[in-house]
């Protein structure tokens, strides 16, 4: 759609993502990257809360960089952005077909229509008692989320082009017959596609490139540096650093002290498995044939030590960390950037 230069920012609790790039076919040109401390209380869970924080360090970056691009794409993710998979018969027209939708969010789900952004995707059709229906997944995001990170991005003097979420911005990474590691694994199968951020884990079913399923769990990278802080009295700062140089999980170390550093991180990391392997069977439940073939991570927390090889044991499911795309071509400055840590900015550019 675009043959210009977007910027497309991603803003976590912990850090801000920004790309500049453009879509060309079905590939992201990458021309910038970076990533920036997210300021302490001015960002939580989707929400800004503080303008003028975030507006100085983004600005600062994008002054520094001399960057004249202007339109903007923001992606967010929030436990309070709302999922569901609904059926429903296929109407002609697209205002009847939103019609049945409203009415169908405001009988199952407890929220007031008004103070949300609706949108919907038909994942697929069938034939039911000579009915066409569709299986459709619905997302609601606040209102209050969208027309702030609107104002954000005029605030900064850019112009805003659209409003994604991470979950939506992942799967259009997904959807072509791209090839991860270079390895010839199309997703043409169903995958679990998961991106460890510092707060949340979100995870994502994609089925032949479509998601299908989409959830928040309310745990993060985070909850290894309180641990680890907690357990040593040190700084989260200190009990990061620690975590990144000394933790592995693949590691059987005999000094006590890093086994103890490493039965920190896999106590952290089998909460975490506890919860995904709940919504695993939750998705495979929902229908006969749903079958979890691979997992990809992604994400910050993605970057842990051995954490790939930990995951395959307890799930018993193929992992990869997702390190190259096919349909991801990055500038000669970037060729060094951890992909991984920027798929949401990355598939966020890519317009329907």
């Amino acid at each position: 759609m675009f043959n210009n230069k977007v910027l497309s920012i991603d803003i976590g609790s912990k850090n801000i993502k920004i790309v500049v790039g453009k879509q060309s076919k079905n590939t992201v040109l990458v021309e910038k990257a970076v990533m920036i401390e997210t300021p302490p209380n001015s960002y939580k869970d989707g929400n800004i809360l503080n303008i003028e924080k975030l507006k100085s360090v983004i600005t600062e970056y994008i002054q520094s960089q001399n960057i004249k691009t202007k339109k903007t794409i923001f992606t967010v993710q929030s436990t309070l952005i709302i999922n569901r998979e609904i059926t429903l018969p296929v109407a002609k027209k697209e205002e009847e077909m939103d019609t049945m939708v409203r009415f169908e969010i405001e009988q199952y789900l407890p929220i007031m229509f008004d103070e949300y952004v609706i949108e919907y995707k038909i994942l697929e059709t069938f034939i039911e008692e000579g009915i066409k229906k569709g299986r459709i997944i619905v997302a609601a995001l606040p209102k209050t989320i969208a027309e702030d990170c609107l104002k954000f991005i005029k605030e900064l003097n850019l112009t805003p082009v659209a409003l994604d979420m991470n979950s939506n911005a992942i799967s259009k990474l997904c959807e072509s017959e791209v090839i991860i590691n270079d390895e010839n694994s199309s997703l043409d199968k169903t995958v679990a596609v998961i991106d460890i951020g510092h707060n949340h884990i979100n995870l994502n079913m994609i089925s032949n490139g479509i998601v299908e399923f989409s959830r928040i769990i309310p745990v993060g990278s985070n909850e290894i540096d309180i641990n680890i802080a907690n357990m040593l009295n040190l700084s989260l700062e200190e009990a990061e650093k620690r975590k990144i140089e000394n933790s592995n999980l693949n590691n059987n170390n005999s000094l006590i002290s890093l086994e103890m550093l490493n039965d920190v991180v896999k106590d952290s990391v089998n909460n975490w498995i506890q919860e995904i392997r709940r919504l695993f069977r939750y998705y495979e439940n929902t229908k006969r044939d749903n079958r979890i073939e691979e997992i990809y991570l992604y994400g910050g927390g993605s970057q842990t030590k051995g954490l790939e090889d930990y995951f395959k044991k307890e799930l018993n499911i193929e992992v990869a960390k997702i390190e190259k795309m096919s349909n991801i071509k990055l500038g000669k400055e970037e060729q060094d950037i951890k992909l991984s840590q920027y798929l949401n900015c990355i598939g966020s550019i890519i317009r329907k």
